[in-house]
C-alpha cells in the first residue's frame, strides 16, 4: 500500500461549538468544515494542552507535553533542539513536506517552527507581524474606519507602556493596501495551499500543514460577511469591549464597556468573530475543491484541527484568558478524514489532546514507530479498535493557572501559587460551568488537585522563575525574540520632538 497523503488545516481561535449540527453556535455558517465533519472520524473530547498559539503547535510538530514549563516563558518559546518533528522524520521517510501560514508567531526571530519542511510560505501581515511601517498620515484615515472620531495620543512620559498600541498601528500599516477579497489573509493561505497541492499532486507522498491567523483576533473579516450576522450597528467597525487588546493601555484607545453600550457592542463583537469563520470557511471550501479536482481523496487524509477557543460572552466577558478555562477556550476541534470509508462519519468520544496530533499523523503516514519516545499517543487506534481510551482525564494549563477535567469535574487552580478562588465544576450536571463547588466536594477537590501536583512532581504552590532559562521570552522579556518589533518602534518615536509615526 501506497503511504498517504497528509493535509492538516489549523484554524486559530476557532470554537469547538460550531461545526456539526446541534452545538450552541451551529447557528454560525460553515458549510465546507461541516461536510468535512460528515465525513470524518470526530473526537468530541479534545482539550488543548497548555493553552496558547505558540506552546499548542509545540506540542503537534513534537508530540511532547507543554506541562510543567521547562524550556522558557509559560510554553512559549521555540521548539527544543532535542525534540525531532513531525515534518523531519516525515521528510527523513520520503514525503514532500510543506508549511504555509499566516501565523506571525512561527516565523519570529529565532522561532525554527519550519524545521522538516522542504518549502514554507509566509503570509506576511496579521496582527503585530512586522511587515510595513509609516507615518500617522498613511494611516489616519483608515484609523477613523475602526475608532470613529477618537484620536489616539502619545503619552507624555516617553517610557510609557505603547504595547497595544503598537501593534495595532503595525496592523493599519500591514493592510493599508488592501482593496478586494483575495487581499485578506485566509484567500491569501488557503490561494497558496491550492497551489502547492497542483504542484505536489504528483508528488506523493506529501505532508502539509496549513496554518490559517484569520479567525484570530482582530476579527476583521469583509464587511459584508458581518452584514450577514449584524446589519444594525452604526459605530465603528473595531471599537470593542476594553479588554480585548490589553487591559494596560495608556489611553482610552481600548473602547467602550459591555454595560455601557446595553449589549450593542458585545452583539456586534460576536458578529465580526461569526463573520471571520464564515468567511474562512468559505476558503476551506475551495481548499477541499482543489484536492477532489485532482482525484486525491482516496490518497489522502484530511485533518481539522483548532488551537483553541475564545469566549463570546458565555461568562460574562470576551476573549481568552487563564481565568476561564473552561470549554469555550479549551475544547478543540479534532476531526480526520480517512481515504476508507468504513473509518468515516464516526463519533469518537475519549480523551485525546493537541500533543497526540504528532503520533497520530505518523501513524497515519506508517511511522508509528518514530512516536515511541513521545508523550502523546495516536488518537487512531481508538478508531480502529486496538485502545478504547488513552487517559483519564486531561489538564490544560494557561499561564500560571491549569485545569483538570476527567469524564465529570473541571477544576481549575494556580499551580505556581495558592489560588485564592480555586473552581470545581460538575459538567454533567453542570454543562455551562457556572456553580463553583470547590468548597462543597473536599473529597473531589483533594483528587484532582493530587493529579496537578502528581503531574508537577510536587506541591502546590510550586514556584518557578520565568527567567531560569535562556529561551525565555515574552513581551517583557527578550521582545525582539517572541514579539512585534512595532511597540518598540512606537515607544522610540514618542521620543523624538516630531514622531511623525503616531499622532502628538
Amino acid at each position: 500500500m501506497e503511504p498517504l497523503n497528509i493535509v492538516v488545516i489549523c484554524l486559530d481561535t476557532f470554537r469547538a461549538d460550531i461545526v456539526g449540527p446541534g452545538k450552541q453556535l451551529t447557528h454560525v455558517a460553515t458549510p465546507a468544515l461541516d461536510r468535512l465533519a460528515a465525513e470524518s472520524v470526530r473526537f468530541s473530547q479534545c482539550f488543548t494542552e497548555p493553552g496558547p498559539t505558540v506552546p499548542v503547535r509545540n506540542g503537534c510538530f513534537t508530540g511532547m507535553r507543554g506541562f510543567p514549563f521547562r524550556h522558557g516563558y509559560y510554553g512559549w518559546h521555540e521548539i527544543p533542539r532535542d525534540q525531532r518533528t513531525v515534518a523531519e522524520i516525515l521528510v527523513e521517510n520520503g514525503y514532500a513536506t510543506g508549511l504555509i501560514a499566516d501565523t506571525p508567531h512561527l516565523f519570529k526571530p529565532n522561532m525554527n517552527y519550519s524545521r522538516g519542511f522542504m518549502t514554507f510560505h509566509h503570509i506576511r501581515g496579521q496582527t503585530s507581524d512586522s511587515w510595513k511601517v509609516g507615518p500617522w498620515s498613511a494611516i489616519q484615515e483608515l484609523f477613523k474606519d475602526y475608532f470613529g472620531d477618537y484620536v489616539p495620543r502619545a503619552p507624555d512620559d516617553p517610557n510609557a507602556e505603547f504595547y497595544a498600541e503598537g501593534q495595532l498601528f503595525q496592523y493599519l500599516h500591514n493592510i493599508k493596501d488592501r482593496k478586494e477579497e483575495s487581499d485578506w489573509f485566509a484567500p491569501q493561505v488557503f490561494g497558496s495551499a491550492c497551489q502547492w497541492i497542483r504542484e505536489n499532486a504528483r508528488n506523493s507522498p506529501f505532508f502539509l500543514w496549513i496554518d490559517c491567523f484569520e479567525t484570530h483576533e482582530i476579527f476583521d473579516p469583509p464587511l459584508a460577511f458581518i452584514k450577514r450576522y449584524n446589519d444594525v450597528w452604526r459605530g465603528p467597525k473595531y471599537q470593542q469591549p476594553q479588554h480585548i487588546l490589553d487591559p494596560t493601555l495608556h489611553s482610552d484607545m481600548r473602547g467602550a464597556k459591555i454595560s455601557d453600550e446595553h449589549g450593542e457592542l458585545a452583539d456586534y463583537y460576536t458578529a465580526c468573530y461569526q463573520a471571520e469563520v464564515t468567511f474562512t470557511d468559505k476558503y476551506v471550501g475551495m481548499l477541499l475543491d482543489e484536492i477532489d479536482r485532482w482525484k486525491l481523496g482516496d490518497s489522502t487524509v484530511a485533518i481539522f484541527f483548532s488551537d483553541h477557543g475564545t469566549e463570546l460572552n458565555d461568562h460574562g466577558g470576551f476573549g481568552k484568558q487563564e481565568a476561564e478555562l473552561h470549554p469555550f477556550t479549551t475544547q478543540l476541534n479534532l476531526t480526520i478524514r480517512h481515504p476508507d470509508r468504513a473509518c468515516r462519519d464516526r463519533d469518537v468520544d475519549a480523551f485525546v489532546q493537541n500533543y497526540d496530533l504528532a503520533p497520530t499523523i505518523l501513524d497515519l503516514a506508517g511511522q508509528g514507530h518514530a512516536a515511541e519516545a513521545m508523550d502523546g499517543q495516536s488518537v487512531w487506534r481508538l478508531v480502529t479498535g486496538e485502545q478504547t481510551s488513552l487517559r483519564e482525564f486531561v489538564t490544560t494549563a494557561w499561564l500560571n493557572r491549569i485545569s483538570v477535567r476527567d469524564q465529570r469535574w473541571n477544576y481549575v487552580t494556580g499551580w505556581d501559587y495558592e489560588d485564592p478562588q480555586p473552581e470545581l465544576y460538575d459538567h454533567v450536571n453542570d454543562p455551562d460551568e457556572c456553580h463553583n463547588l470547590h468548597d462543597e466536594t473536599p473529597d473531589v477537590v483533594a483528587t484532582m488537585r493530587a493529579r496537578v501536583e502528581e503531574l508537577m512532581g510536587g506541591a502546590i504552590p510550586q514556584p518557578w522563575s520565568q527567567g531560569q532559562s535562556e529561551t525565555t521570552v515574552g513581551p517583557y522579556a527578550k521582545p525582539l525574540y517572541a514579539t512585534s518589533y512595532a511597540p518598540l518602534f512606537y515607544r522610540a518615536r514618542m521620543r523624538w520632538q516630531e514622531p511623525k509615526a503616531i499622532p502628538r
